[in-house]
Parts: structure tokens; sequence; C-alpha cells
């Protein structure tokens, strides 16, 4: 049996490359897909016939120059949405340019990604796997992140939407939720929250870590394991669905 491609979209960030890493160890040839760093990703994941690729999601030009019906890297069997930046302040201090930011990567990119997709599906049906990662802040409103809130609500409903749309095709669409992950940005979140509040940020870490009855953060590898299950065709009973990565509430 030759060894399936995907595609990791964002693949050079945190969550992006846990994801290549597991794809690459458990023997797909891995596409790294970023704005940069990709190359770096790409040579350093274990295994053959890796590659990378610069990408600018947020240019559809661009997405169909990868991704498209004569894209260079079309014909998929799975594409992984990793892509994704972050924001926080209340409604009434919004910064417009940070606000125009998170839309036109967190959401507006998740189309592009699915305009591309679905053209290419057009032209070669078949079982392809797409895995959008969204937050379980697009399950319930936070003060201060309506922003990133709002992305991450929206890419639930686009995804549920794009899976209807692509099961013609026999092909699926899935949204992963993790919460607070150990990652630099989260670092970088409870930094910026805790000024706002008064504590450190390793103060806001521990109260991060404290949200769930888990008592710690999850780990980039326990989201990528799922990311990595739905990329893979032992998940083809699964599409439309947001599955939650995080501990149980206290």
């Amino acid at each position: 049996m030759s060894a399936r491609t995907s595609i990791v979209v964002g693949g050079s960030g945190a969550i992006g490359g846990a994801v290549c890493a597991l794809l690459a160890e458990r023997g797909d040839h891995v596409v790294v897909a970023d704005l940069r760093g990709a190359g770096e990703v790409a040579r350093n994941l274990p295994g053959a016939g890796h590659a990378a690729v610069d990408l600018d999601i947020t240019d559809l030009e661009d997405v169909h120059r990868v991704l498209g019906p004569e894209g260079i890297h079309r014909g998929a069997d799975a594409i992984v949405y990793a892509a994704g930046v972050n924001y926080t302040g209340p409604v009434s201090t919004t910064d417009w340019d940070a606000y125009d930011r998170l839309m036109a990567v967190n959401l507006r990119g998740a189309f592009h990604l699915g305009q591309a997709a679905s053209l290419d599906l057009e032209r070669a049906p078949r079982p392809l796997s797409l895995v959008f990662l969204s937050s379980v802040a697009g399950l319930h409103g936070e003060g201060g992140g309506s922003v990133y809130v709002s992305t991450k609500f929206g890419l639930i409903g686009f995804v549920q939407s794009l899976a209807s749309e692509v099961a013609r095709y026999g092909a699926r669409a899935n949204a992963v939720c993790p919460g607070n992950v150990d990652s630099p940005l989260l670092r970088q979140l409870a930094a910026d929250v805790a000024g706002h509040d008064g504590v450190t940020a390793a103060e806001k870490l521990r109260e991060f870590a404290g949200a769930t009855a888990y008592n710690r953060l999850i780990s980039l590898r326990e989201v990528a394991e799922v990311c990595a299950f739905l990329a893979a065709p032992s998940s083809s009973g699964l599409s439309g669905q947001s599955v939650v990565v995080d501990g149980p509430p206290l």
C-alpha cells in the first residue's frame, strides 16, 4: 500500500508541528505548508517523502496555487488546518486591525482552503479528510475573548456546512476543539491577560491549568493524536463533528 499524503496548513506552528511529526511517524508523506518556517519542519520529520511549501492562507490565489484542482499539491488524502492567531481585549476597546487579522487567518483562510479542496474534489472525488483546528472557545463565550471566540464559533459552523457539501465526493470535514494547550500561544495569552488581572503570567497559567478536573494543561501530542485520528481512514464514520480535547469539568 502506498503512503498517504497529508498536508498540514500552519505546519510550523506548535500544534501544526506536532501534527506533522505524528503523521510522519505513522508513515504519511507530509507536506508542511506555512507562511514561513515550513522547510525547517519538513527537514526534521522522521521518514522520507516529505515536502514544504510557502503558503499565505489569507491569499485566495495562493491557496489555489497549492491546493486547488491545478495546485502543486492537489490530490491529498488529508488536509489539517492548524493556522491560527489570537487577540484578547474587551469589545469596548476592540483593536480593529487585530480583528481583521483574526478573521482573515482563523476563518476566511479556512474558507479559502475549503473552496480549493471542494474544487479539487470535483476534479478527483475521493475520501479526503479535512480537519480544522477550532477551540473550546468556539463552544462558549468568554469575557475579553470576543474576537477569537467569534472566529472559532464561525469555524465550527463552517465545518458543519462544508461536511454536508463534500459528502457527495466521499470526503469528510471535522473540527478539533482543544482546551488550554501547553503552547507558546497560551503562554503569550497568559502574559497578556495577567497584566489586566494584576497577577503574574505563571499564576495565570496555573489558573488555566486548573480550569478542568485534570488540573493540568493539554499537551500538544494529545491534540495531534486526535487530529491524526480524524485524518485517517479509521475515522470514516465521523464528519461534521466537533471533537473536544479537554479535561472534564470541575
